[in-house]
C-alpha cells in the first residue's frame, strides 16, 4: 500500500515567506501569462515581484493564506477586511490540481467568519475561470497600466 505520508497544509503567510511568494508569483506569471498576454505584458506583470518592498505591499492589510507541501509553497491567496481578494496564485507546475480551489474555499470561509458581505477582485485572463467557478460574476472590465504596459482585467464580485 503506497500512501503519501505528506499532505499539503494551509497556513497564514508570514513576512519571512515573502521572498518565496515573490518567486512563485514571478515563475507562475512567466510560465502561464504568455498563453493570454504579449511578451511585454508578461514581463511587466512578472517584474512586479522583483521589487520586494513593492511586492510586500500586496500583503499589507490582508490575510494571506498559503498552501505548502513538505516546505514547498504551492500557492497563495489573500483577503482584505473590505472583501478585496488581493491575490490567488498557484505554482505554475501545479495548476489544474485543485490548489486554487482549496485556497478559494479558505477565503470564502474567512469571509464568512469575518462576516464580510461582498468579495471582489480584479481577475486576469487565466484566473477569471476560478472566480466564476466560485460564484463570482463579471460586472465590468478595466484597463490598467504597469511599467508603461496596458492590461485588460475583469472586475468580479460575489455577494454572500
Amino acid at each position: 500500500m503506497n500512501q503519501n505520508l505528506f499532505q499539503p497544509t494551509i497556513r497564514t503567510a508570514e513576512a519571512t515567506d515573502i521572498p518565496q511568494l515573490a518567486q512563485l508569483y514571478y515563475e507562475t506569471v512567466t510560465q502561464n501569462a504568455p498563453q493570454h498576454y504579449t511578451e511585454a505584458q508578461t514581463q511587466a506583470w512578472a517584474n512586479f515581484a522583483l521589487n520586494e518592498s513593492q511586492f510586500a505591499q500586496l500583503f499589507s492589510g490582508a490575510t494571506t493564506f498559503l498552501m505548502e507541501d513538505q516546505g514547498e509553497i504551492l500557492g497563495f491567496a489573500g483577503l482584505a477586511p473590505d472583501g478585496h481578494v488581493t491575490a490567488v496564485y498557484v505554482r505554475g507546475d501545479r495548476l489544474g490540481q485543485g490548489i486554487g480551489s482549496q485556497l478559494m474555499e479558505v477565503l470564502l470561509e474567512q469571509a464568512k467568519t469575518q462576516n464580510i458581505p461582498r468579495l471582489y477582485a480584479e481577475a486576469s485572463e487565466f484566473s477569471l475561470g476560478l472566480f466564476l467557478k466560485f460564484g463570482f460574476h463579471h460586472y465590468d472590465s478595466e484597463v490598467v497600466e504597469r511599467g508603461g504596459i496596458q492590461f485588460h482585467r475583469y472586475l468580479v464580485e460575489k455577494q454572500r
